[in-house]
């Protein structure tokens, strides 16, 4: 096959295409989505691909004219790896852990916990894979032209578009947030013009873009797949395709089957079954509707009830697609932010990262990557929130699982569903940590003799810690808990959802303050020892082991949980008994070190120094999320000191690293500059943001151009939110950390802690302008740069404040 890229014509939102063929002028117009991408060359890689999804399902459309694939997974399809671990109860010899980490033994520490565990490495849990592909082979002549393919974020919608000299096709697509299926029309510019045969078959080995060597990929992916899927059925019906597969290491409580059904309709021509495939011929219209049912009891087949449902359907392309937009589309449309690139958002992504550079951040890119960010946390987001893939899968061996990476990574993820007004995606993630309690229990007591929780780095299925290895200290890690009752706590901050609060938040942190009680002691100087730890994923710089003590996340973790826990007890009238504890154990946390360089520590203890050269950054904790304790505040010095700690990483780690590691660790300097109202650290970040992470099709990576991850989707919109707006109850700042660059622009629908919802917010060189609405009577204090007044704001009132 052999594509014509067209030459692009900008006028407005319209492209038109003169593409010279055959001697023959062929004119053809698509339209360029008000908010969304357009792309000329199709993906040749599953990371490549279009992307679409509602939470539950998603969709990947490689974008082939001819020879189309599309990969379809589901947010629970995590391949059965046998029987979950149960750690070994190691508590008992707690205490020789820890005399090892008092006597500096840090690699023996580690290696003791490892050998009580009884593994023989570090286990992943059960990974999450693709459901199968859809296959589509059309019987067009090969010389194609005026190919061009686009994803509209405001209605989910696919598009791939191409001209032969028999006439212009179109491929469209979205996954129903409505009905729950994904809908696919296939259309031509002539009547009979449509022949083509589908197939749904078990997604192959494939290549990845490049990060580790091809073989890792074809080998591992094939002998996964012939070890840990079997009884794969191919079935072709009348106008169904039926595909379903068992999993030979399933156990209780994991998926047994993998069932999926799709139902083709016509319009014109005929329908029938070939060699498990179905043919189409002489159409003038083509649907197709695709169905996945997960099934945790074998002999309870959804073929069945999946083949009423379809059939039920509303067979009328444009009917579905109004039907989800009205729910995708509203939650999408809820923030839209202008710093004035629409010159160029006619583009097509090819161009647009061309013209971007670190010298010059195309606008217009930063504004579709921002859009593309939302969209894809958004579609990604459903019973569960998103993966490292979000909802996308295209091999059997993702990197790290493909899971649920508790130290940072699915925090980067969400990290823009509050701010971005989308609370109610949130509950994905608190229902999804409340659903691992019953493991994390186990955690805390196996390990640490604890009552309480203990979250690990990483779960799928299920969340035992099994995360640990001799070079890898992820038993020591006791923070994770904590950092997720954080965004519980937050939840209630900017909803004021008094039920959730009570019935939901209060429990969640009075367990994992439970673990601190019994897992804290004191120690010469009264101050509390946290032994042992882990500062995730780093080493010490004068240590060879990752186990550690005083990790300065872990304290600062503590902190806020016992802060927000007595704040939320005082709003609930309870925990009378208890606040004094929880008081007292805060005034014997370590406190905030300097070391001798003027960078923040670590690890708060002169005997383990920093190393400033890691892809993480969990030292600067307190200053992710924009709720900046009063001992920084207050703090000009340890304010300097975080500000040189993330200065010098930007200087010496991503510059001298010209292929960038791990896109989320620039969201943690990010969101801590924009904390620091330091404009200059976060426009620095953004450069690297913007110009090493995005694919042509706006998906996200974790490495410069290479590894399907979506951190980045939700964590770079946030850093871009919280430059523009900060708030914490009673309080919003305006452009706190707004760069020079940006000398005007607007963003609409910010919502606030304390039940504010920025409408609008404009700035220019003159003036800045804002208009907010609040959800109840109160009084707040607003600033923006020098300048700050208080307002009185009614429920339901809008208010208008200019500076």
């Amino acid at each position: 096959m052999k594509i014509q890229l067209p030459k692009l014509i900008s006028s407005g939102l319209l492209l038109v295409f003169f593409v010279y063929s055959f001697n023959v002028t062929i004119v053809a117009q698509v339209n360029v989505p008000e908010r969304g991408f357009i792309s000329k060359i199709p993906a040749v890689t599953w990371e490549e691909g279009l992307l679409s999804g509602n939470g539950t399902i998603g969709a990947n459309i490689f974008g082939q004219p001819i020879n189309e694939t599309i990969v379809f997974s589901h947010e629970r399809m995590f391949l059965p790896m046998g029987p979950p671990k149960m750690p070994p109860d190691q508590s008992a010899r707690l205490f020789e852990i820890r005399q090892l980490i008092d006597r500096g033994l840090y690699k023996q520490a580690a290696q003791l916990q490892f050998d009580l565990t009884g593994q023989d490495g570090f286990w992943y849990p059960d990974p999450f894979g693709p459901a199968f592909d859809m296959v589509i082979k059309m019987n067009n002549d090969q010389d194609i032209f005026d190919y061009v393919r686009s994803v509209n974020f405001e209605t989910g919608e696919t598009l791939v578009h191409w001209s032969d000299k028999q006439g212009t096709y179109e491929r469209r697509l979205f996954v129903s947030r409505a009905d729950g299926i994904a809908v696919m029309q296939i259309r031509g510019s002539e009547k009979g013009i449509l022949n083509c045969e589908f197939k749904l078959r078990q997604r192959t080995p494939s290549n990845e873009l490049e990060y580790r060597p091809v073989q890792f990929y074809l080998e591992g992916s094939r002998n996964r797949t012939e070890t840990h899927i079997a009884d794969i059925i191919v079935e072709a019906s009348d106008n169904y395709l039926g595909f379903s597969k068992s999993f030979p290491h399933a156990y209780p409580g994991s998926i047994q089957t993998l069932e999926g059904l799709a139902q083709i309709e016509t319009k014109g021509g005929t329908i029938k079954t070939s060699n498990e495939g179905i043919i189409v011929k002489d159409a003038d219209e083509i649907l197709v509707f695709v169905d996945i049912a997960m099934i945790y009891d074998p002999d309870k087949s959804m073929m069945d009830t999946m083949k009423h449902s379809l059939a039920s359907i509303e067979k009328d392309y444009n009917i579905l697609a109004d039907r989800h937009t009205a729910i995708h589309g509203e939650m999408f449309n809820r923030v839209r932010l202008d710093l004035g690139g629409g010159r160029d958002h006619s583009l097509t992504t090819e161009e647009l990262h061309s013209l971007s550079s670190f010298d010059h951040i195309n606008t217009a890119l930063l504004e579709k990557q921002f859009d593309a960010g939302r969209y894809n946390i958004i579609s990604s987001t459903g019973e569960l929130p998103p993966l490292l893939q979000g909802v996308w899968a295209g091999t059997y061996v993702p990197d790290w699982a493909g899971d649920y990476t508790h130290n940072g990574n699915v925090q980067s993820a969400i990290a823009a569903l509050l701010k971005g007004n989308t609370p109610e995606l949130m509950k994905a993630y608190t229902s999804y940590i409340e659903y691992l309690v019953p493991w994390m229990e186990i955690n805390a007591k196996h390990f640490f003799g604890a009552r309480g929780v203990v979250l690990p780095s990483r779960s799928t299925s299920t969340g035992f810690n099994n995360a640990l290895a001799t070079n890898f200290a992820g038993g020591m890690w006791v923070g994770g808990a904590a950092w997720a009752a954080h965004f519980f706590y937050d939840y209630y901050l900017y909803t004021g959802d008094i039920d959730f609060l009570a019935n939901n938040a209060l429990p969640f942190m009075e367990k994992t303050a439970l673990f601190f009680e019994d897992y804290l002691y004191e120690g010469p100087d009264g101050k509390y020892i946290f032994s042992p730890t882990q500062s995730p994923e780093n080493f010490p710089g004068n240590s060879n082991s990752q186990a550690s003590y005083n990790a300065t996340s872990e304290v600062v973790l503590a902190k806020e949980l016992l802060s927000n826990l007595i704040a939320a007890s005082h709003i609930l009238d309870v925990n009378e008994d208890k606040i004094p504890l929880w008081q007292d154990m805060l005034t014997k946390m370590p406190e905030y070190m300097i070391d001798e360089h003027g960078f923040v520590k670590e690890w708060l203890t002169p005997g383990l120094e920093n190393n400033e050269r890691h892809r993480h950054a969990s030292q600067f904790y307190a200053l992710y999320h924009g709720l900046m304790p009063e001992e920084i505040a207050s703090n000009t010095e340890l304010q300097e000191a975080f500000k040189r700690s993330i200065n010098y990483r930007l200087d010496t780690h991503w510059k001298e690293d010209a292929r960038g590691f791990m896109s989320f660790g620039l969201v943690q300097l990010g969101l801590a500059g924009a904390s620091l109202r330091d404009s200059d650290i976060v426009y620095e970040c953004l450069k690297h943001l913007v110009n090493r992470f995005w694919l042509d099709n706006l998906a996200s990576m974790h490495n410069h151009k290479s590894l399907f991850n979506m951190d980045i989707s939700g964590g770079m919109p946030a850093v871009i939110m919280k430059m523009l707006v900060g708030s914490k109850p009673g309080e919003i700042h305006l452009l706190p950390a707004l760069p020079v660059v940006w000398s005007k622009g607007e963003i609409k629908g910010v919502l606030c802690r304390g039940q504010i919802e920025i409408t609008s917010l404009v700035w220019d060189d003159k003036q800045v302008q804002v208009n907010l609405v609040s959800k109840k009577d109160q009084t707040i204090v607003i600033r923006a740069f020098d300048e700050s007044m208080e307002i009185e704001l009614k429920a339901g009132e809008g208010k208008t404040v200019i500076f």
